[in-house]
């Protein structure tokens, strides 16, 4: 089987696990750029799927908890961190927010870095 043949498998097979997980995922770029995010994620958000794909975490994020957001995903980019486990508080389209539970993780590949984010469960809607 030819390397490409496997990058196509893996890739296929890596979308296949982030789609049909039942929690909400999202996996971004080190430039917080969005690769993939699933269902659960965007219905946790009240976006569409399409909406919740051209998402970045500053548009989620609560503005309070940007600096921290941004002093994690460094230290995960950097290397000094493998995963992250945190509470979140979240912006929904709607305005509300949520309170989650996330843990992250990162991977290289090549010259490329991915950071993925799972919410684990809602703390709290307010």
């Amino acid at each position: 089987m030819s390397s490409s043949s496997v990058s196509a498998i893996s890739g296929a097979h890596y979308r296949a696990l982030i789609h049909n997980v039942n929690m909400p995922v999202i996996v971004h770029k080190s430039d917080d750029h969005v690769v993939d995010v699933n269902r659960a994620f965007a219905d946790l958000l009240g976006y569409s799927l399409p909406e919740a794909r051209g998402l970045g975490p500053r548009q989620f994020v609560h503005p309070s908890l940007i600096e921290e957001h941004d002093r994690g995903h460094t230290q995960l980019i950097n290397g000094e961190q493998l995963g992250l486990s945190a509470d979140v508080d979240l912006v929904r389209k709607d305005g509300g927010v949520i309170r989650v539970k996330v843990n992250k993780s990162v991977a290289r590949h090549n010259a490329e870095t991915v950071v993925m984010t799972v919410v684990e469960g809602v703390a709290r809607q307010g």
